[in-house]
């Protein structure tokens, strides 16, 4: 939950008293609103609310622009119509026939679009729309073409035929239902990943995340939403026709997402509110409603970026710093005991004669090295030598033209980087690949996704086995950032922290896969001679627990003082191998990278 809603709805003492409340007068609302008019509105806000709400996960969360979710809708409303006008189904075995149908759907509109970019993706989604938007009209035969379906029955439970009130007090029922079960998903592996996937795609790749699989799976659980809202919205109006589900219909629920607040929990509730409910109501401002939203979009996107949830944080922030308030949550009070990191079985690694050109350019020209279990290996040359390329190629980022990658014997060529990741590789890269929106902490869980084993669905429900994987991913989380020297910061934005703090916060991250081969891609670059020390003993300790590290690093003393055996490369080749001592006296070496007998003595020494 956002600091918007903690604001709005107290302290977390108050909190749950409020919410109560709030559904209530809700529940309640329907004695009060006056006109059946005003209670029909209500229900079609809150179906709307429920599409809102997945596209939200789609887009805010999950960073891809959908402009097709009208005709998901469509296919939900034309589901339960054409069931239960045409062969007499009751409305629930429809609905869910309708959620199925639209989650199919959607799945394979996003086959494609997976493979573009975010703007192609979109374009993608609305050429959907207006596909499904033709076959509504066209296939006459199913859909009645131009007149649609009409005499679709209200729902019915045990011989009782819903009411105007009963079919507002089931959509909000599965208002609140979906905003828990949102929010019970987003503070999952699931939530983690999807903003990791918006944000930083390489960091969830190397942290075991499949970028397609999560984006499938939050495409198909907002496509299930829509189908749902479809649903109601087909037993609300009692028709439905081609007019309801125009391309416009589509852009409507984005910009309900956008104008509330993408990404932030409430905002498709405060968007409704907004950008559908308060000019139903003000009826006398119908033939200015365009004008006022494009007034409205365009002070958000001048003051608002965010949207309107966005802004109330800001503001709320910048109300605490006035008010001398921290701005940062507390630490979460768990019952974890501080216990000692367990020790991790080390992989060996072995590259035979590995291969890798770029065009006409050769990067890697049959490089060759061992690195036995357990044990912590430096890859060091100039720049341009092929060091970050060769633990790419190991961590399955760069595809190779040639050789072998072995880890405990077992090939990994071909193998996708997430896979790789899941298998006990964990890696850092040259600039930190930080979330900075999220805290220090969710950073370091993101590194639990491939441990936890709880499906989306277990998590939305917040099962018991989901809670306790959550937990004890949480307890890793905090023992490693105590590890790194980062508990203390563990609640703050990690785009907050220092260059230096950020690198030890993504080698907690790293760490909390618990991996048997590490990859460290210069983390010394940027530190201060205090960090250097402190680096120095945090890998030394990481050793200690039994994980293989592979560094490439420049600072020659860091490497002698760590490392058991040293690889060095030139133009892609292997120089010299040994120990420190051996290759930092090696002549080659030294008349080729260290610039003097003396700085090499120095390093070896």
């Amino acid at each position: 939950m956002g600091d918007a809603a903690r604001a709005l709805i107290g302290s977390p003492r108050t909190r749950p008293a409020l919410l109560f409340a709030l559904a209530l007068a809700l529940y309640l609302a329907p004695f009060a609103v006056g006109t059946e008019y005003r209670l029909f509105i209500a229900t079609q806000m809150a179906a709307y609310v429920l599409v809102a709400i997945g596209l939200n996960l789609l887009n805010g969360y999950g960073g891809q622009v959908s402009l097709g979710h009208g005709a998901l809708v469509a296919i939900g409303a034309y589901t339960v119509a054409l069931a239960m006008v045409d062969h007499q189904w009751s409305f629930w075995p429809a609905t869910l026939l309708a959620m199925v149908a639209a989650a199919a759907v959607g799945a394979v509109m996003a086959l494609p679009a997976f493979r573009l970019s975010t703007w192609y993706f979109a374009l993608i989604t609305l050429g959907f729309a207006e596909v499904v938007g033709g076959l509504l009209t066209e296939w006459r035969e199913l859909t009645h073409g131009f007149a649609g379906v009409v005499g679709i029955p209200k729902p019915g439970v045990l011989g009782h035929t819903l009411t105007s009130f009963d079919l507002y007090w089931l959509a909000l029922s599965l208002n609140i239902l979906a905003l828990l079960g949102m929010a019970n998903l987003l503070r999952s592996r699931f939530g983690r990943a999807l903003v990791a996937v918006r944000d930083n795609p390489v960091a969830a790749t190397a942290a075991g995340v499949a970028l397609v699989r999560i984006k499938m799976m939050a495409f198909v659980v907002s496509a299930a939403m829509a189908g749902l809202a479809g649903a109601l919205f087909a037993v609300q109006k009692t028709v439905v026709t081609p007019d309801d589900f125009t391309a416009d219909f589509s852009i409507f629920f984005l910009l309900m997402v956008v104008l509330g607040g993408a990404g932030r929990l409430w905002g498709p509730v405060v968007g409704a509110v907004v950008f559908f409910l308060v000019p139903e109501l003000l009826t006398a401002l119908q033939s200015w409603r365009m004008l006022i939203y494009g007034v409205a979009l365009l002070l958000l996107m001048l003051y608002a970026p965010h949207g309107l949830v966005g802004a109330i944080e800001t503001g709320w922030k910048r109300l605490r710093t006035r008010l001398g308030l921290s701005n940062i949550p507390p630490a979460p009070s768990t019952a974890i005991a501080r216990e000692t990191v367990h020790p991790i079985a080390g992989a060996a690694l072995s590259v035979r004669d590995v291969e890798k050109r770029f065009g006409g350019v050769s990067a890697l020209a049959g490089v060759s090295l061992d690195v036995a279990a357990g044990t912590t290996h430096a890859i060091v040359g100039p720049n341009g030598s092929g060091k970050t390329t060769l633990l790419n190629m190991i961590s399955g980022f760069y595809p190779i033209d040639g050789g072998a990658i072995l880890i405990d014997g077992r090939s990994v060529v071909g193998m996708a980087p997430h896979r790789i990741a899941r298998s006990g590789v964990g890696r850092t890269f040259q600039t930190p690949r930080m979330l900075p929106q999220l805290s220090v902490l969710d950073n370091a869980l993101l590194g639990a996704f491939p441990a936890e084993r709880q499906g989306a669905a277990a998590a939305a429900l917040s099962l018991p086995r989901a809670r306790r994987e959550q937990m004890a991913s949480l307890g890793d989380a905090l023992r490693y950032l105590d590890f790194v020297g980062l508990a203390d910061r563990a609640m703050e934005p990690a785009g907050e922290l220092p260059h230096g703090q950020q690198r030890l916060a993504e080698i907690a991250r790293a760490l909390v896969g618990r991996p048997r081969l590490l990859l460290l891609d210069e983390p010394a670059a940027g530190l201060s001679l205090a960090e250097l020390d402190r680096l120095g003993e945090l890998i030394a300790a990481i050793g200690a627990l039994g994980t293989t590290v592979v560094i490439v690093e420049h600072h020659l003393e860091l490497v002698a003082n760590i490392c058991r055996s040293v690889t060095v490369l030139e133009r892609g080749a292997v120089l010299a191998s040994g120990t420190p001592a051996e290759v930092f006296s090696h002549e080659e070496v030294i008349a080729a990278y260290m610039g003097s007998h003396s700085s090499v003595g120095q390093a070896a020494s």
